[in-house]
């Protein structure tokens, strides 16, 4: 996986959460919480996933460092 895909997915994940902050919620005239909780769980998402994808690519090259060492 290359680096911009593991910059992309972090980046995506905090523009989300800003989406979220700059939205903000609100309580309705029935007096009803109104937030777009949707964009904490997808940046939640798509930082971890970016995180996932950064542990994963550093394995495989210790594992190939150790099994083909220079």
């Amino acid at each position: 996986m290359s680096k911009l895909t593991v910059i992309s997915l972090v980046l995506l994940g905090l523009a989300l959460w800003a989406g979220y902050a700059a939205q903000g919620s609100y309580i309705d005239e029935d007096g009803i919480l109104q937030e777009p909780f949707h964009l904490l769980a997808l940046g939640w998402f798509f930082v971890l996933s970016g995180v996932v994808a950064l542990v994963g690519a550093l394995v495989v090259r210790i594992i190939k460092n150790w099994r083909n060492p220079k």
